[in-house]
């Protein structure tokens, strides 16, 4: 998602001022160095150098990934950005060390911009897409093309995309995408199945209690769980499944849902940016961060953040309880209906 800044003010100067001005309130745990990307500095600057990349198991997998996936929905969704340059942040995102990258056909753009950018590479890489369909020609269309745009043979991932505007039932049946999501997986299309979605908590419910999903791709940030409730009605099945979570939305979303603007800014105030990170990756199950950007300066800038990871202190977390309830109340069901 982008996280861009207004013009003449860089995001770091921004959540310096911010942290300087909030006093009391909880603000990002730590002020950033100079932009570095923006300095001219190579990939291996000192920034994001010299530190391991930090790795979690995916769940029931065995897989391990980056505690940051790059996102390229943000990218993807932008006419202004090419798929030539959508390639290079797929290769800066490897250079960085990220081993992780999701994708989707609904963001127009990405998956070509990807297939640019693998080639011998693909190896590299835990690959995922997803399928949005509500019949089985479309999702055959859908998952043929992904492999096309992609220039892929395999895909470690797919997921049964916006579980919360599908109809699950129609979906479980032996008719339906899910089912025959699950039939391609046997046939050896793809390594795992997941769900994924941002709303209506309860859909994934049935879905979850099939035993048949390797992965949950949902929104993990402090101010939406009070308002859509994943962590409470979602999150224990998973946890007792051993199916990891992959967190997105951490900072909300783009504002307005505006994702095809660079500059639009997300919907979290950028001075709790890398308090969102710190919250996501704290919370129980979460493997990694599914982090999307529109360019690597931002890629660089999630890198950083997320390698300077600590957990929340316990006075930190109250602080935030108190701050995400206020910040529910004004945001309100963004992601769309909650049941």
């Amino acid at each position: 998602m982008t996280h861009h800044k207004p013009p003449h003010l860089s995001r770091r100067s921004f959540v310096r001022k911010g942290s300087m001005l909030a006093g009391g309130a909880l603000v990002a745990h730590h002020v950033a160095a100079p932009d570095a990307y923006a300095a001219g500095l190579p990939p291996s600057s000192a920034e994001t150098d010299g530190q391991p990349w930090p790795t979690r198991v995916l769940g029931k997998t065995g897989v391990s990934v980056t505690t940051m996936t790059l996102g390229t929905a943000p990218c993807g969704l932008s006419p202004k950005i090419p798929p030539r340059e959508i390639a290079d942040i797929v290769n800066e995102a490897i250079d960085l060390g990220i081993n992780s990258i999701d994708t989707a056909p609904a963001y127009i753009q990405a998956e070509e911009g990807i297939g640019l950018a693998l080639g011998n590479r693909r190896k590299d890489v835990f690959l995922a897409t997803k399928v949005m369909a509500d019949t089985i020609p479309d999702a055959e269309r859908s998952l043929a093309k992904s492999f096309e745009l992609n220039k892929t043979d395999w895909f470690d991932l797919v997921y049964y995309h916006s579980v919360g505007d599908r109809d699950v039932q129609a979906g479980m049946k032996p008719d339906g995408v899910f089912s025959w999501l699950i039939k391609q997986k046997q046939a050896g299309k793809f390594r795992f199945l997941g769900i994924s979605g941002h709303n209506r908590p309860a859909k994934f419910v049935p879905l979850m209690e099939t035993g048949e999903v390797d992965v949950l791709l949902a929104i993990v940030n402090f101010v939406d769980r009070y308002t859509y409730g994943f962590e409470h009605k979602v999150f224990p099945l998973a946890r007792a499944q051993n199916v990891p979570i992959v967190a997105m939305k951490v900072f909300g979303g783009a504002k307005d849902m505006r994702y095809e603007d660079p500059n639009q800014p997300p919907h979290m105030d950028v001075v709790h940016l890398e308090t969102a990170i710190r919250f996501a990756l704290g919370t129980p199950g979460v493997a990694t961060l599914n982090l999307g950007v529109h360019n690597r300066q931002q890629l660089r800038e999630d890198v950083a953040m997320v390698k300077r990871y600590e957990k929340l202190t316990e006075q930190e977390q109250q602080r935030l309880r108190t701050l995400g309830k206020e910040l529910a109340r004004e945001w309100g069901p963004h992601f769309g209906p909650t049941a």
